[in-house]
């Protein structure tokens, strides 16, 4: 991989913005990874909205497990891969896992799930350092707010906290992006 760059910040702060810029000046040929799914109108709404922020040379890919099948289902090789977002990815692996009730998650089912997120990205960071292709990653800052109510908000939290301090320890370089101003903090 020719760079990892993580992107993180608030909700709408200017993260995806910044990431879409730094994608485009730093190649022409880029793979969007959308990792949201339009559960309701409201989410159906925001993904529309992304499609049109994004350049139409760019190509998409959906989805949010098993991500080193990207480079199994893309012929092309890209300059930059952006994922937006890590925290959209982290929702739909708990979602997922919705079949047991909160109250049967004990400690070794949630390290299991967290490992099993953390794998995937790892392959996926395998995959793309064997074709020099930078990776941009877009997450939530989650950690700046208060302790959530519910066990779900918590475990969210914790998940979603660990896998970008993953991403992080990895990155070349990481920005930090608060009311659409930009700080690079690695």
């Amino acid at each position: 991989m020719t760079e990892l760059i993580l992107i993180t910040g608030g909700a709408r702060s200017g993260k995806s913005s910044y990431a879409q810029q730094l994608a485009g000046d730093l190649g022409e040929r880029v793979l969007y990874v959308a990792t949201a799914i339009g559960f309701d109108a409201e989410m159906q709404d925001r993904i529309a909205r992304h499609r049109q922020q994004r350049p139409a040379h760019w190509d998409t890919w959906e989805g949010w497990q098993n991500l080193k099948t990207i480079f199994t289902h893309q012929s092309e090789t890209y300059d930059v891969i952006l994922l937006d977002c890590l925290t959209l990815l982290v929702s739909n692996w708990l979602l997922h896992q919705t079949e047991a009730t909160l109250e049967e998650w004990d400690g070794a089912a949630l390290e299991q799930l967290e490992q099993s997120i953390i794998e995937d990205l790892r392959s996926f960071l395998e995959e793309a350092s064997r074709r020099q292709t930078t990776v941009i990653m877009v997450t939530n800052e989650v950690g700046f707010g208060i302790v959530p109510e519910n066990r779900l908000a918590r475990i969210f939290r914790d998940v979603a906290g660990r896998v970008n301090q993953y991403i992080a320890t990895r990155a070349k370089t990481v920005y930090l992006v608060i009311c659409g101003q930009v700080l690079q903090i690695k």
